[in-house]
């Protein structure tokens, strides 16, 4: 054998020790073997290997960290860990790696315990090769680096990561490196200072969890880092000064959490995302040259009153902006005048302003009046603007796809330009949540291209907007495909038409003086797939139309408790997959004919207290019947005719028929693989029954009281999991080691016994 992968072994704890014999293995892959700590004691003796991905070093005993050096002819990554194993260091002298011209990729790692371990003769042992690419070195504890490290031995090196080197205070001389693309310096507790030679061609620089560090000397204006494409500073509380004011090559910027950064002005024409986060000091009034920008996040800057002067000069930036938590925020530009040339933004969010801010006035505010402001517009996310209050009654043009508005307390009207007749609207996505003040839409219709609507949690939301529905004398054709109407306690009417021949989802949540919906508004056509109905308290019967819904997949009916019956003519859908029927009290049967329900695959029918069996049976192709707390089902399981569902897979019952034992009672269809029982007062017995049941994987019994007796021929053997929960007379019965039934279970896989609750 030459070659042996293991990936992903991640239960691996030692290798087995007949790998010493394969003298011939040239690869040995052991990536995402995380909890490997042990190796064969004579690896050393395959001098044939080529590829190593991971060498642990163990205490007082071999492999040990010499044996390495025996292994001439490695190659590409290796990964050496438990590097604080070494003691005794009498051949310091020694290069371990140097003479292996095949590495290009090293990682070395200590373990974050022994950082106070004075590590350097070991790190001065690990000098590579001049052919080196990569280099990460992690936990290491000494408080400075060898000084073979930023010299000429990684004169080709591209990528240095250096992760939680607490105890070092000051980082080698890196800048002169004429290969590195990549620096990351990761929880460098101990340095507070840094500085570095201009880097030629870095690209990628990181800074994360530099928690003392302060100073950064750089030259503001030169161009130190002439081909850097991403600068990262994130969790660096004491840094403050300002960053590097001139960045030719810079793509991406991302500050976050460092809260003592100070403002500058950026000159950064290649930028084309900036992300500040946390960073209470650092607002940033300029940006220069910022020709292409797209993106911009800008969160938790308390002292940011407007967008840096750079947003305003060019117009082809940005166009993804999101702002959040900037509760000092007024105005979105420092001039108004100016705004108009801020032409290509095409995703605004902003989120938690304060002071009040309106769109609709002069420079307070966030956004001025102007009909060529912002007039590429796609996407405009306003979020937690607590004190705004209105909008400009022009400003957003034809180009705005969605718009969605969340958590704005105090906001009352909403623009007339969501409206069709007063721009040429192509609104494809409205979405309006927590606005608790908004009592109705402007007036007009929604615009044709609507697509998505949502409504929710506005309390005071009396009256739904025109161009909803489809008009009966069809002056208008609404494409609608997903209206959702949650939490809107005043609303009472739907406005005049049909739903939409196009409407595919509807959701109708919690809107308890809404009129129910009238065989009038369903129409013959319609394309609905989905509909969820909860808390809809004037709902007392489903209209007769709902027959005439071909495309219907799912049907949710929740907590409508006036619902007394479904129509006469029954369900007859024959693409319904889905029916859930729960807390509906006054509900007395399900559909008449359920049997010809031949598409039906998952039936749910929970806390309806009034609920008799269907007549004619149950739908013959369910994989999941469900049925919970109705207790006026009282006629037996065995009556139900499970065994005739053959395609039964799971089966769920809870406060259900009066039964004494189970399954003897009744018979099941041999495809069930789960079975949940709970709360059947007077079930005694589980029975051997249970045995026919040859692909049953799962049993949970919860909260049956007087269940003492499990089948003494045992349960399948299929069995991969059972649960026994606060079923007092079993529990002890059940007991490992102990219990009598414990011969019976304990082939089981998975077996939880918990103890009834006091």
């Amino acid at each position: 054998m030459q070659t042996l992968i293991l990936h992903g072994c991640k239960n691996l704890v030692k290798l087995p020790q007949a790998i010493e014999n394969l003298i011939n293995l040239h690869v040995l892959d052991l990536t995402d073997t995380e909890n490997l700590t042990e190796m064969p004691m004579h690896l050393g003796n395959l001098k044939n290997l080529q590829i190593l991905s991971k060498f642990f070093v163990q205490k007082d005993r071999r492999p040990n960290f010499i044996d390495l050096k025996s292994l001439l002819h490695l190659r590409k990554e290796i990964s050496i860990r438990g590097l604080e194993n070494v003691v005794g260091t009498r051949d310091a002298g020694e290069y371990i790696l140097k003479d292996k011209q095949g590495i290009d990729s090293l990682d070395m790692q200590w373990s974050p315990e022994f950082l106070d371990v004075d590590a350097l003769p070991v790190f001065s042992m690990l000098q590579p090769h001049e052919n080196l690419k990569k280099i990460r070195v992690v936990f290491y504890g000494g408080t400075q680096f060898p000084c073979w490290f930023g010299g000429s031995s990684l004169a080709n090196i591209v990528d240095i990561n250096l992760s939680n080197c607490r105890n070092v205070m000051s980082l080698p001389a890196l800048g002169g490196l004429p290969s590195l693309k990549k620096l990351s310096i990761e929880g460098m507790d101990g340095v507070k200072e840094l500085g570095f030679k201009p880097f030629p061609v870095l690209e990628v620089l990181q800074f994360q969890n530099m928690l003392k560090w302060e100073y950064w000397y750089h030259p503001y204006e030169d161009g130190e880092f002439p081909s850097l494409h991403e600068l990262v500073i994130h969790n660096c509380p004491n840094l403050n000064q300002k960053l590097p004011g001139y960045l030719p090559s810079l793509v991406k910027l991302i500050v976050k959490g460092c809260p003592n950064l100070v403002d500058s002005v950026l000159n950064l024409p290649s930028l084309h995302e900036l992300n500040i986060e946390d960073c209470k000091n650092m607002v940033p009034v300029s940006l220069v040259g910022v020709t292409s920008l797209v993106t911009v996040r800008i969160r938790g800057l308390p002292y940011l009153k407007c967008l840096p002067d750079g947003f305003q000069q060019f117009p082809g930036a940005p166009k993804h902006l999101l702002i959040s938590n900037c509760s000092g925020l007024t105005s979105l530009r420092q001039k108004v005048t100016e705004c108009e040339k801020v032409a290509s933004i095409e995703y605004v969010k902003v989120n938690g302003s304060s002071p009040p801010l309106s769109l609709a006035e002069n420079g307070k505010n966030l956004v001025p009046k102007s009909q060529h402001f912002l007039k590429s517009l796609e996407r405009l996310h306003i979020e937690s603007c607590p004190k705004l209050v209105s909008f400009s009654e022009t400003g957003f043009s034809s180009t705005l796809r969605h718009l969605r508005l969340r958590d704005c307390p105090v906001l009352t009207n909403l623009p007339i330009w969501i409206m069709s007749q007063f721009t040429s609207c192509l609104l494809e996505d409205l979405e309006i949540e927590e606005c608790p003040p908004l009592t109705r839409f402007p007036s007009g219709r929604l615009p044709p291209t609507l697509k998505r609507l949502k409504l929710q949690d506005c309390a005071s939301l009396c009256s739904l907007p025109e161009g909803l529905m489809q008009a009966d004398n069809n002056k208008y054709t609404s494409y609608l495909e997903h209206l959702e109407i949650i939490g809107c306690p005043s609303l009472k009417n739907f406005p005049e038409g049909k739903l939409p021949t196009s409407l595919k989802v509807l959701r109708i949540w919690d809107c308890w003086q809404l009129k129910p919906l009238l065989d009038r508004m369903l129409p013959d056509n319609a394309s609905l797939e989905y509909v969820d109905i909860l808390k809809y308290s004037n709902l007392e019967s489903l209209p007769e139309s709902l027959q005439n819904l071909m495309c219907l997949v799912e049907l949710n009916i929740n907590s409508c408790k006036d619902l007394e019956c479904f129509p006469d003519i029954g369900l007859p859908l024959p693409n319904l997959r889905t029916l859930n029927i729960c807390n509906c009290d006054k509900l007395k049967s399900l559909p008449d004919q359920m049997l010809y329900l031949t598409s039906l695959q998952y039936l749910t029918i929970c806390d309806c207290p009034r609920l008799s069996f269907p007549r004619g049976g149950l739908p013959p192709n369910l994989l999941s019947l469900e049925i919970w707390y109705c207790k006026e089902l009282k006629d037996p399981v065995s009556k139900w005719n499970l065994h005739t569902l053959t395609s039964l897979r799971e089966f769920s019952i809870a406060g259900g028929p009066d039964m004494v034992s189970f399954p003897h009672e009744c018979l099941l269809p041999p495809t069930l693989v789960s079975i949940y029982m709970a709360s059947l007062n007077n079930l005694k017995s589980l029975t051997v029954s249970l045995q026919n049941l040859l692909s049953l994987e799962e049993l949970e019994v919860v909260e049956c009281p007087k269940l003492r007796n499990l089948p003494r021929e045992g349960l399948p053997a299929t069995l991969g999991r059972l649960c026994i929960r606060n079923c007092s007379l079993l529990e002890n019965r059940c007991s490992r080691d102990k219990g009598e039934y414990w011969p019976l279970i304990a082939h089981i896989p998975c077996i939880e016994i918990v103890a009834t609750d006091i």
